[in-house]
């Protein structure tokens, strides 16, 4: 099974490093994945999803956040991260492609309490972008059957149907800090 599970994380990386779009699972529900750095590729899956919004990146800790976002409480991030959040905090300018934060001043980050995205980011030591799979505006998929019948063409990583809520976004660049989405996360304000 580990074995199994590297080499799935090994071949994750090379498809992202070539600039592909995959789908991962996470701690709530399947996401589309690339590399947050490759404007080339955002461009790609903002035709795809049919969207021009922000996306959220994956790191993998909170340093590595804190090259993205400006981060003032460290105790709150630790208590929700790793874990079904979404977290907003005023971006910092860094090599993220612009397309991923859309022209807004906030960065989405992501740490799911799922090893497998995370391996990902370990190992390209970078981040990589997370959103529902769906087209905009439209319900994410979280089945296995209904994710092979819609987005075919998109190498899959598969864990089994993955029925969740989605993340909580928390925008914490406001005082006390703003529920946007209610997803899994529990976070009392």
């Amino acid at each position: 099974m580990i074995k199994e599970f590297n080499k799935n994380i090994i071949i994750a990386l090379e498809l992202i490093k070539k600039g592909e779009i995959i789908i991962i699972p996470t701690d709530t529900i399947y996401g589309f994945s690339f590399d947050a750095y490759n404007s080339r590729t955002v461009e790609k899956f903002n035709k795809l999803k049919q969207r021009n919004t922000p996306l959220s990146i994956i790191v993998d800790s909170l340093k590595m956040a804190q090259e993205y976002a400006e981060i003032k409480d460290e105790k709150t991030f630790h208590s929700l991260l790793p874990g079904p959040f979404t977290c907003l905090y005023p971006k910092k300018k860094s090599n993220l492609s612009d397309f991923v934060t859309a022209n807004s001043e906030l960065i989405g980050i992501r740490i799911p309490k799922h090893k497998f995205s995370v391996s990902i980011v370990e190992k390209l030591n970078r981040p990589i972008t997370t959103t529902s799979v769906n087209i905009h505006g439209e319900k994410p998929i979280v089945t296995i059957s209904e994710i092979k019948k819609k987005f075919i063409n998109f190498p899959f990583f598969n864990e089994g149907d993955l029925i969740s809520q989605g993340s909580t976004i928390i925008n914490f660049a406001v005082n006390p800090p703003k529920i946007i989405r209610q997803g899994e996360g529990i976070f009392k304000v």
